[in-house]
């Protein structure tokens, strides 16, 4: 684990401003160059670091300056005073805001890194994301969902007037349509008595996927060298979404399967996620993690029931879901884009905003 003391970063050169999107396996920091003014980017692993301000040394002194200004966008609930923990480093202390930017004679914004990747949704040009839904038309003004599957599951929207709203989406329950739906469900109930099973449970990339792949190797077995990969994975401590996709997408069955539990699962929860924040219409967002793993997406559509679900034909409002676009964003900096663009804006707008 890297120690880098306080010392160190204090007397690094400063910068005017950055984002950092800091999420449960990776993190990622956006930045002027304090010499040469283009903006540069640097990636941390998070699990190298024991709590979010060492991580946050740890981004600073791989860009080799210290922001003046700075917008954080964590995995992670902030409260009202922005003291935040990251949901899935529950072992971490709470990062304390006013204390770190005081200490470090920066302005500093934390945000869910959910709002964080609205912002950079807003910021994409059409080389940045694919139409999953062409046949349906491009939904006029701001309002839209945007949805992650990565360590965790989260989304957050923005309303007709431009306001982000996070959420902690990924932590509500589901419900099971098909019969091995409901043994899956029962599977985990079995493994987490008495307590609602959410969605990150179930398909999230930190324990949804490892779930999946347990149940569904009762039923059908993978091919060759698969479990060895698993097996490598899991004693390397690493989360086992990009065997599970790669072999899925290469045809094996038994993957495929996982692939279409996640599919029917994620689709059910898009439309449930649409019809609490956005009845009056808009657009959906498909970014981060195991959305943005090679040919998931274009599985998602082909091989699984995950249209089927959102739209879910002859349930109520199955109309609004018709007209709803789907995108798949392409650019795996879009949450850091975004908590960048905020940086920027704020200091354009009125500078006393970061305090």
């Amino acid at each position: 684990m890297p120690h880098i003391s306080r010392e160190r970063i204090i007397g690094l050169p400063r910068t005017e401003m950055a984002g950092i999107d800091a999420g449960g396996t990776k993190t990622h920091m956006r930045f002027l160059d304090p010499v040469t003014g283009e903006i540069r980017h640097v990636q941390a692993r998070s699990a190298d670091y024991d709590s979010l301000e060492h991580l946050f040394y740890g981004c600073f002194d791989m860009a080799g300056c210290l922001p003046r200004s700075l917008v954080a966008g964590v995995a992670g609930r902030p409260g009202r005073d922005g003291d935040v923990r990251i949901t899935n480093h529950p072992q971490w202390p709470t990062f304390r805001r006013r204390a770190f930017a005081t200490d470090l004679e920066m302005s500093l914004v934390t945000i869910n890194d959910m709002v964080a990747t609205t912002a950079g949704v807003a910021d994409l040009d059409e080389s940045d994301w694919v139409a999953l839904t062409p046949d349906v038309a491009p939904h006029p003004g701001p309002a839209l969902l945007a949805v992650s599957v990565g360590t965790g599951v989260g989304s957050a929207s923005v309303d007709r007037e431009g306001q982000a709203h996070p959420a902690e989406s990924g932590h509500i329950a589901w419900q099971p349509v098909t019969v091995l739906e409901e043994e899956y469900l029962r599977s985990l109930q079995r493994l987490r008595p008495g307590i609602p099973i959410s969605v990150e449970l179930s398909i999230g990339g930190l324990r949804g996927i490892d779930h999946m792949y347990d149940f569904m190797t009762t039923r059908k077995k993978p091919g060759p060298y698969i479990q060895e990969h698993v097996d490598r994975f899991r004693r390397e401590h690493r989360g086992i979404g990009p065997v599970i996709t790669a072999a899925a997408v290469g045809g094996d069955a038994c993957c495929r399967e996982i692939m279409r539990l996640f599919g029917a699962i994620l689709g059910q929860f898009l439309r449930s996620n649409v019809l609490m924040c956005m009845s009056e219409g808009g657009s959906v967002w498909l970014t981060s993690g195991v959305l943005q793993a090679p040919g998931v997406c274009d599985l998602l559509i082909s091989d699984t029931a995950f249209l089927e679900r959102f739209i879910a034909t002859g349930a109520e409002h199955a109309e609004l879901m018709q007209e709803i676009p789907l995108f798949a964003v392409t650019d795996r900096q879009v949450a850091v884009r975004g908590a960048f663009a905020l940086t920027r804006q704020a200091a354009e707008q009125e500078p006393a905003v970061l305090h």
